[in-house]
């Protein structure tokens, strides 16, 4: 498989912005650099291997990747003066064959999109993202309008732009220090440059109009799943009762080969159905040493890693927890603090747990067991690599 780093620039002044750094501004839970940045993540079954990011150097230190998933490698890179200078830095730091050089500015590209032009210049030797100039365009003159521009033949140009990472080192090192983009100068040095279509969604923040329109995107778009989760376990003496990752003084605990907390199992299995992902019994298997006693609490943390990792954060959990004994209504807001840190950390979300009865009724209602049922939301925050079985849904070609 052909090996590929992502560089990501992040170390321009974006003085059209305005005098904040617009690459540390937030966008939703993240700031803006680091859309682009977990979007590349997603990509490491396909060959991703790094992703660098190509900070200012007097900010660098605000550039968190301590809070990205383990996979892919992450480093941080420090930028140039122009944006030349900094692309440069960052082929540097690279250690693949390939680069696919990325605007941190622009947070919505897809991992479709991605896909499309690393196939494309590996057989092309170098591809970047069109769109068709959608508006009607005006030749300006001392502030006056003074002809009309015929569009028909221009294009767009996106970022990101695939290129082997040695010969676009090379070629930068020997050219102009103003070009506009990598394609101006590979397409200077004489080379051929071969294109995708490009994505509406995937334009670039550079005013602050730009970023009101890319916070109203984030607040309603987003593709939403729910999914169901179950667990059962008997009460069993000598056993210590954890629910929600809360030691319940009690002389029964619940039977298993974790800790038996089988609030954070039904959560975690309905969270991993909405994802489309295996349930817990697949990832934890009882089979396996490493899990005998485990923290279900921490269990429930890596699940929740595990969907971050594939681009959905919970939004909304509502659990029924069926139990004759013991009554479990005072412990109900100690299980909620403990599980919203572990769902949503410092995002809002909403957690419902409630405590019935068995009436009497069945094992739980004779007081040998404990179930619970839960149904968990999640929503999608950007493009999925999921999504990528069918790369040329959604494409402009026939406008280009």
């Amino acid at each position: 498989m052909t090996r590929w780093s992502f560089i990501l620039v992040a170390a321009g002044k974006g003085s059209r912005f305005g005098e904040k750094p617009k690459q540390l501004e937030f966008l939703g839970e993240w700031p803006l650099w680091e859309w682009a940045a977990r979007m590349a993540c997603s990509l490491e079954k396909f060959g991703l291997a790094e992703v660098v990011v190509v900070a200012p150097f007097e900010l660098m230190d605000r550039f968190d990747l301590m809070r990205f998933p383990p996979g892919v490698g992450l480093r941080l890179a420090p930028g140039g003066k122009t944006r030349r200078d900094s692309v440069l830095l960052g082929l540097r730091a690279a250690t693949s064959e390939w680069s696919l050089i990325h605007d941190a500015a622009r947070p919505f590209a897809s991992a479709a999109l991605c896909l499309r032009l690393m196939e494309e210049a590996v057989i092309h030797g170098a591809a970047v993202p069109l769109l068709p100039v959608p508006d009607a365009l005006k030749v300006m003159e001392d502030g006056s309008i003074v002809a009309t521009c015929e569009r028909s033949k221009l294009r767009l140009t996106q970022t990101p732009q695939a290129f082997p990472t040695k010969t676009l080192e090379e070629i930068l090192v020997a050219g102009d220090r103003k070009v506009a983009d990598e394609a101006e100068a590979w397409i200077t040095a004489g080379k051929s440059v071969a294109w995708v279509c490009g994505e509406v969604m995937n334009y670039k923040i550079t005013y602050p109009d730009d970023m009101r329109m890319a916070r109203l995107a984030v607040s309603g778009a987003g593709e939403t799943r729910t999914g169901l989760g179950y667990d059962i376990h008997p009460l069993y003496p000598g056993r210590i009762l954890v629910l929600g990752g809360v030691r319940i003084p009690f002389p029964l605990g619940l039977a298993g080969h974790s800790d038996g907390d089988l609030l954070c199992h039904s959560i975690s299995d309905a969270i991993l159905g909405a994802a489309g992902l295996p349930d817990i019994g697949t990832l934890f298997p009882s089979s396996d040493p490493e899990y005998k006693n485990a923290f279900s609490l921490g269990l429930l943390e890596d699940v929740v890693r595990r969907i971050h990792s594939n681009g959905f954060r919970v939004r909304s959990v509502d659990a029924v927890i069926n139990a004759q004994i013991p009554r479990l209504a005072p412990w109900i807001e100690e299980m909620e603090r403990s599980l919203r840190a572990v769902l949503f950390g410092e995002a809002e979300g909403t957690l419902t747990i409630k405590a019935k009865s068995g009436e009497k009724s069945g094992p739980v209602g004779n007081g040998e067991a404990i179930a619970c049922w839960s149904v968990a939301t999640i929503k999608s925050l950007f493009p999925l690599a999921a999504n990528l079985k069918d790369p040329e849904k959604n494409q402009l070609s026939n406008l280009v």
